[in-house]
């Protein structure tokens, strides 16, 4: 089922707790990702149910991805990763924004993780308008 508590349970899983003040955006998130199937995909007056999980990642994803840009994602480690020091008048280099190891680009792949296939997964379900 589509709802708040199947979100929140798969945030849990994902290693966010969501709190109360979460609540508005994931209901915001929720709506936004079912409009755009039943409206603007798919055109069907019912999600099948085997869409559920699929869709559930998406709105995970979206609000995942609001929360880091908001700054208000909390619980990620945004630490910065030393990519070399040099000793000889001390030199240090920081991988920020640097290859795929830094946190932030990390969390950037498993978002799109969640939100990859997305409109394939779809596009079965789909029916045309005439």
């Amino acid at each position: 089922m589509l709802d708040r508590k199947s979100v929140i349970d798969r945030l849990d899983q994902l290693g966010y707790v969501a709190s109360e003040t979460d609540y508005a955006q994931i209901d915001f998130e929720l709506t936004k990702i079912v409009n755009y199937v039943i409206n603007n995909f798919t055109r069907t007056p019912d999600i099948p149910e085997l869409l559920h999980p699929r869709i559930i990642d998406r709105i995970c994803a979206d609000f995942l991805y609001f929360k880091k840009n908001s700054g208000s994602l909390k619980g990620f480690n945004y630490d910065v990763v030393i990519k070399s020091i040099k000793e000889g008048d001390t030199q240090i280099q920081y991988a920020v924004g640097q290859g795929e190891d830094t946190p932030e680009n990390r969390f950037d792949a498993f978002v799109k993780q969640l939100e990859r296939g997305f409109d394939k997964i779809l596009t079965p379900h789909r029916r045309l308008l005439w």
